[in-house]
């Protein structure tokens, strides 16, 4: 594993299944794109929310101290009146595009003027509705922000998968390039050792006045060529052992970073090609791109909604009913209310609407378009996803093949270099063929180690493409389920520090 800034024991081989824990867990990215699906649930509590109870309430006091009698009526030389006022109720939008109203007020004034009743308390018990009839009426409008806010929430989910793809996707290619990196400078390491073998030999022989100081000459060049090759496996190895350690996003690169991440060879068997007629198929049905379009066509199909819906006159039915009660005494005029002895009542209609509805209607077409648009998006996806599926599946086929003619080649070379080693011994060839032969042999290894990891990038990509991936490496969705929360930044190894 990394050593150094992340803890993990020096020595220790990351295996490329805790590469990737580590990535989901930790890759910046990613926490990032975590952060939208749980917002998106959040707008779906949102919209439900408009449907909640809600309760108010009410309460005034109000004096008043006349200047001089009002009328001849007054039996108070400087008339003087108190009043209280409190009302409290609860009121719920319903689906049908309905408020509800249920409240009950008292009320008290007290004067030292003329009244039949001193204390006067006044009390109503009501219900009220204010339903619409043609726009916003009815269900299916009432209900279309809640569905649009379900629909971007499924979408955000889905636009998160794509993201948790691209990351096992882009961590497992940085796993095996470092592996390749690393077999590079194997390979390299063993070409010193064979320069350095045929260095010695070569200075045997000039001892023995068996070659001439050329052949020495040429066998310690062709060792500095080999070491100037270490130095740039070297650097190749630590660029991409940053590559690997960014997608894991266990370490900061703020801080000093000592030791190497020490990962699996390459392997020597890639996975059986499936025919692409199946791999085309599986994109399509698989792809997260795709279904995230499906519900973003949803939304627009919602917007399109709503928009018709504005271009109808606000057309509402009002009622109300109230039972009233009046006495000097708070209770009674309660009990009064509650036993009907008053009431008042009403019913109504309500019309306005813009002459022309020019806004309505231009939002109208402009949803229309929107909506055409997002739905040649989606076959636009689509054709692009299976382009991309017949893309990899040839370069996997190709790899593959590619595979085996480098394996002949690296065969035949080593056989070659042999012989002319062996022919050298002898003193039938030049050292010179023997160089040559040994340049032939190392570009071989060097051919079927690039066609390795080439086929390899190809392979992982291409089951990037055709959701495969997933399953490759031991996952399902319902094990990603906990990545659509809000990650907690308080357990991540970097940005604790922050937090």
């Amino acid at each position: 594993m990394v050593v150094g800034a992340d803890k993990n024991p020096v020595g220790e081989v990351l295996q490329l299944e805790a590469a990737i824990d580590q990535a989901l867990a930790n890759n910046l990215g990613l926490i990032t794109a975590r952060y939208r699906p749980a917002n998106a649930v959040d707008d779906v509590l949102i919209e439900e929310a408009a449907f909640d109870l809600e309760l108010f309430s009410s309460t005034s006091s109000s004096e008043s101290l006349s200047a001089a009698k009002n009328s001849s009526l007054d039996n108070a030389s400087i008339p003087e009146s108190e009043n209280r006022r409190s009302r409290f109720g609860v009121e719920k939008n319903l689906s049908t595009g309905a408020n509800v109203v249920v409240d009950t007020g008292i009320s008290r004034s007290a004067s030292n003027n003329n009244a039949a009743r001193n204390p006067d308390y006044s009390t109503d018990v009501g219900f009220s509705i204010r339903q619409p009839l043609w726009k916003d009426a009815w269900m299916k409008v009432n209900l279309a922000p809640l569905a649009r806010a379900r629909a971007a929430a499924d979408q955000s989910v889905f636009e998160l998968r794509t993201e948790i793809l691209d990351v096992i996707s882009n961590t497992e290619i940085a796993y095996w390039n470092l592996a390749f990196t690393q077999a590079e400078l194997t390979l390299i390491a063993s070409s010193i050792n064979l320069a350095e073998n045929l260095l010695e030999e070569n200075r045997e022989r000039e001892r023995l006045g068996l070659v001439t100081p050329l052949e020495v000459l040429q066998a310690e060049a062709e060792l500095v060529n080999q070491q100037e090759d270490v130095i740039q496996a070297e650097r190749a190895i630590e660029d991409a052992q940053d590559v690997l350690r960014e997608l894991m996003g266990s370490v900061s690169f703020l801080d000093d970073l000592s030791g190497d991440v020490a990962v699996r060879p390459l392997p020597a068997e890639l996975s059986i090609l499936r025919p692409m007629a199946v791999v085309v198929r599986d994109t399509i049905l698989s792809d997260s791109d795709a279904q995230a379009q499906e519900r973003a066509i949803e939304v627009q199909h919602i917007n399109k909604i709503l928009a018709e819906d504005d271009t109808r006159p606000d057309l509402d039915l009002t009622a109300r009913v109230n039972y009233t009660g009046r006495d000097s005494d708070g209770e009674r005029a309660y009990r009064d209310a509650y036993n009907a002895a008053g009431y008042d009542w009403n019913v109504g209609l309500e019309l306005r609407f813009p002459l022309g509805f020019r806004e309505a209607r231009a939002n109208v077409r402009k949803a229309d378009r929107n909506l055409e648009r997002e739905t040649v998006r989606l076959y636009a996806i689509k054709q692009q996803k299976a382009l991309a599926a017949r893309s990899a599946w040839r370069a996997v086929n190709a790899g593959q093949k590619r595979i085996e003619v480098t394996r002949t080649a690296l065969r035949l070379n080593q056989e070659t270099f042999e012989q002319a080693r062996a022919r050298y011994g002898a003193g039938l060839v030049a050292y010179r063929q023997v160089l040559e032969a040994q340049r032939d042999f190392d570009q071989a290894r060097s051919n079927y180690l690039s066609a390795m990891i080439d086929t390899l990038r190809a392979t992982v990509r291409l089951s990037r493409v055709d959701g495969t991936i997933l399953a490759r490496n031991g996952f399902t969705w319902e094990m990603m389920e906990a990545l659509s929360e809000a990650p907690d930044l308080k357990t991540h190894p970097i940005l604790k520090e922050i937090y």
